[in-house]
């Protein structure tokens, strides 16, 4: 018995401890760490919503106008092939949308790049939109005599895909991408898809 009366009293000692029997010191650390974790939470919440509104809000979109073009050698066209392509970018962010600088513009049949160029270094308005046009050309004095028959049979059945890339980096998403695909001599604007490491 004697021996047993010390544990019963210990553990009579422990059950009787709760919140309100806390020593002072673990008091003052329970409180710091709540105040600690809201000043953490404020200052996220001020980040997301004052900052850099954009950081979880909002995204980009982009659309081209149909593609004007030479050297393809369809109807007797011998100039060099080269493209202009006109891109329509929208934002729904609450703040101005920026490339860190320019951009490079890719255009392809089937996988395989006819020509390239680059664009200057564009910014898009919170909740505006903005017009991106570029040049492209090919190193390619003429396309190969296989690839134009290619490009008019395809144009004889169907119609021809075109793919327009656009490659460029932002601030806050990084890298991003921009793919559009039309029929060749379509007349109305695309689609396109935006591709980036980060989600919108």
């Amino acid at each position: 018995m004697d021996r047993r009366e010390p544990l019963l009293s210990r553990l009579d000692r422990v059950a009787r401890i709760d919140g309100s029997h806390l020593p002072n010191s673990a008091r003052y650390c329970v409180l710091l760490l709540i105040f600690i974790l809201s000043l953490v939470m404020a200052t996220f919440c001020g980040y997301i919503f004052f900052v850099d509104p954009n950081l979880l809000f909002g995204n980009i979109k982009f659309s081209m106008e149909p593609v004007a073009y030479a050297g393809l050698g369809l109807d007797g066209d011998t100039a060099p092939p080269a493209f202009n392509v006109t891109l329509r970018a929208t934002s729904t962010f609450n703040r101005r949308f920026c490339s860190t600088g320019g951009g490079t513009v890719q255009a392809a049949f089937s996988g395989l790049t006819v020509a390239a160029g680059h664009v200057a270094r564009f910014c898009v308005e919170a909740k505006g939109s903005a017009v991106i046009a570029s040049t492209v050309s090919s190193a390619w004095t003429a396309l190969p005599a296989a690839f134009r028959d290619r490009i008019n049979h395809g144009r004889q059945n169907g119609g021809v895909e075109l793919e327009i890339d656009l490659g460029f980096e932002n601030e806050i998403k990084g890298p991003m991408w921009v793919r559009c695909r039309a029929i060749l001599d379509a007349k109305q604007r695309t689609r396109c898809r935006v591709f980036t490491l980060s989600s919108f």
